[in-house]
């Protein structure tokens, strides 16, 4: 019985893990972002690090709570919702807000899990000097709150959270400690997630497989047994 529960539990993680490259919707993003990503990233050295040296000096936005070590607006809106929803589900006994408090965990938790990978595995100098530069951990968290939120809820959700996303971005370039490319990586692997979660969590209907291994006395040696529950 523990294996069969380990090996349903396993099944959903890579499902929800995998999302972003099996749901239609979220292949796009991945398809347009990475284009405009590597397109953006290629041309680096040429007006578009203009545009960033122009933007650092100018400073034309007041970024003061997305500084490095603030929280405020990278992880703290995906934690309030979560909690928010939580509490509701606690209070009311409401299985959407069951369902999307553990969405905006795992649409922030598997986003986050890729950008820790691929900042270890690139490590990118950032424009201020540092390391571990692609893609921006700030606009991940905040495109995946944003996207969660906008496939959940009206558009006068949707259209506020896009909007802090995109300054939260946009601060992290006018601080200097991101380029232009590594706000978009973050922001189509933030945005991926979202959408393909919101819509795994929605299905009326999933498809769940179990393999069963067991001693048999009959038989004198180890019975093999595969469901698919529809």
């Amino acid at each position: 019985m523990l294996f069969v529960l380990f090996t349903n539990a396993y099944a959903n993680v890579w499902d929800d893990f995998s999302s972003p490259v099996t749901n239609e919707d979220s292949q796009k993003v991945l398809l347009y972002g990475g284009g405009a990503t590597l397109a953006v990233s290629l041309l680096k050295n040429t007006f578009v690090r203009k545009l960033q040296k122009n933007i650092y000096e100018s400073q034309p936005l007041c970024c003061k709570l997305t500084t490095p070590g603030n929280t405020f607006l990278q992880i703290l809106p995906n934690i309030l919702y979560s909690f928010g929803f939580g509490f509701n589900y606690l209070l009311n006994n409401d299985e959407d807000s069951k369902r999307r408090a553990i969405g905006m965990v795992k649409t922030t938790l598997y986003a986050d899990v890729i950008v820790e990978i691929l900042k270890k595995s690139i490590n990118e100098r950032r424009p201020n000097g540092g390391g571990e530069s692609f893609p921006s951990g700030h606009a991940t968290s905040a495109f995946s709150f944003a996207s969660y939120a906008a496939s959940e809820h009206p558009w006068y959700i949707g259209v506020p959270a896009y909007a802090m996303a995109s300054y939260v971005g946009f601060c992290r370039i006018q601080d200097n400690h991101h380029y232009l490319h590594n706000i978009l990586a973050g922001a189509t692997i933030g945005i991926s997630y979202g959408i393909a979660i919101s819509q795994n969590s929605r299905k009326d209907q999933t498809s769940k497989s179990a393999l069963m291994i067991a001693p048999t006395d009959e038989l004198k040696g180890v019975a093999f047994r595969y469901a698919l529950e529809f």
